[in-house]
């Protein structure tokens, strides 16, 4: 699989879990969706920025993903 499609099926996915997400009431179904939407939109940004060809040290906002998940626990 190379990396476009890779790409591209990530954000279809986004795009429906926020859509599903959308018409649900609040609750814990709607935040599990938000979240999933959530840990694919930062592997997505991981994948940009592994794949780039400029050699940079991670964005910030997704330096905090360690804190992230130990505040899930």
């Amino acid at each position: 699989m190379d990396k476009a499609s890779h790409v591209d099926r990530l954000s279809d996915q986004i795009k429906r879990l926020r859509e599903k997400a959308r018409g649900l009431p609040a609750g814990d179904e709607r935040d599990e969706l938000l979240r999933k939407a959530e840990q694919n939109e930062i592997a997505l940004r991981l994948i940009e920025w592994v794949t780039s060809s400029d050699k940079f040290p991670p964005p910030e906002d997704l330096i905090p993903i360690r804190r992230h998940r130990l505040r899930r626990k």
